[in-house]
């Protein structure tokens, strides 16, 4: 097969994900206007009793869909504005709204679109409580996707290094006992990794 027949297939196969993310937004959207009545409603008629379980039950639906399609309920104004632009499908915009805390939303959806972050990355999430929880999947973010320049990971690294050497000068007294433990426990677990890293098989 001729390499420019090739390239021509490849551009006809990545434009079939594209019509499926279409595909499951369209369904995700249909369905919560559907199941977010319905919720409403069951919540009238059975009160405190009502569940998401017994709604996907009656609807006769994974609970994983059902639970992920009202939880369009949360979404801001700002992630429904990036949805009718089309600027993110619906589908993903669910699963950054499956997020119990809303208060980062805006931050999170902008950062999915602005670097095209899968839906299982996004999963990873719904732990984040702080801004600097946010920050930290930025940075986590930034390194599974490789630094643009190969100074900026040199100066992040050697900055996390430096950083760490000041740390250890501290006296270990410093630090409760129970929590001295525990960041003992992870210097362990983090010296393996080093040593992994560098190549040092002692």
């Amino acid at each position: 097969m001729k390499e420019q027949c090739k390239e021509e297939l490849k551009i006809r196969y990545f434009l079939k994900k594209e019509e499926i993310d279409q595909i499951r937004s369209d369904e995700t959207l249909a369905k919560w206007k559907v199941l977010s009545e319905a919720y409403k409603l069951g919540k009238k008629i059975w009160g405190s009793r009502f569940s998401i379980t017994k709604l996907a039950d009656d609807m006769e639906l994974p609970r994983t869909t059902t639970k992920r399609c009202l939880s369009l309920d949360r979404a801001t104004k700002f992630t429904w504005k990036m949805i009718n632009e089309g600027k993110i499908s619906a589908f993903k915009a669910a699963q950054v709204c499956q997020s119990k805390n809303i208060t980062f939303q805006d931050d999170i959806i902008k950062e999915v679109i602005k670097n095209n972050i899968s839906t299982s990355r996004i999963k990873g999430l719904r732990t984040i409580k702080s801004e600097k929880d946010i920050n930290a999947w930025r940075h986590k973010i930034a390194i599974e996707r490789g630094y643009s320049r190969k100074d900026s990971a040199y100066r992040n690294f050697k900055t996390w290094i430096e950083r760490g050497n000041l740390f250890l000068i501290m006296k270990k007294e410093a630090i409760d006992k129970k929590k001295r433990e525990e960041i003992e426990n992870d210097l362990r677990k983090l010296n393996k990794k080093i040593k992994n890293y560098i190549g040092d098989k002692k």
